[in-house]
C-alpha cells in the first residue's frame, strides 16, 4: 500500500515511517500540510496520515483539499491536541470532513498499521 505520512514533528514521522515500511508499506513522509498536498497531487497513494497541527498548511486544511480532490482517498488523523481547539473538537471536525479515524497521541502505531488492513468504512 502506498501511504502518505505528514507530521512536523520528526521523531513521530520516522518513527511512523519505520513501523509503517516494516509493515511492507511504501511510504512517503512530509513535514506540513504543504508539501503533503503536493505530494498528493503528484503520485497517487491508498492512504494518507496526517497531523492536524503542522505549520505550513495544518492538517485540517489538507483533510478538506484532499477530500474535495481526491474523495475515495483513506484517510486517517493523529493529533496531540494544538493551540485552537480541543483534541475532541479536533478529532469531531476531522470524522466530519472525512477522517476514517481519529488516532490521539500518543498512540500505539501498531493499532494503526492494523486499521490500514481493515476495509474502508463506507462513506
Amino acid at each position: 500500500m502506498k501511504i502518505m505520512v505528514a507530521d512536523d514533528v520528526e521523531a513521530v514521522r520516522v518513527s511512523l515511517q519505520a513501523a509503517l515500511e516494516a509493515a511492507g508499506h511504501d511510504v512517503t513522509a512530509a513535514s506540513n500540510g504543504r508539501s503533503a498536498l503536493d505530494h498528493l497531487r503528484k503520485r497517487h497513494f491508498d492512504a494518507a496520515i496526517l497531523d492536524i497541527w503542522m505549520p505550513d498548511g495544518d492538517g485540517l486544511d489538507a483533510l478538506r483539499r484532499v477530500r474535495a480532490e481526491q474523495p475515495g482517498l483513506r484517510v486517517f488523523v493523529i493529533t496531540g491536541g494544538g493551540p485552537h481547539l480541543t483534541i475532541e473538537a479536533a478529532a469531531l471536525i476531522s470524522e466530519a470532513w472525512g477522517a476514517e479515524r481519529v488516532f490521539v497521541k500518543p498512540f500505539d502505531e501498531a493499532d494503526l498499521v492494523d486499521e490500514l488492513l481493515r476495509p474502508a468504512k463506507p462513506g
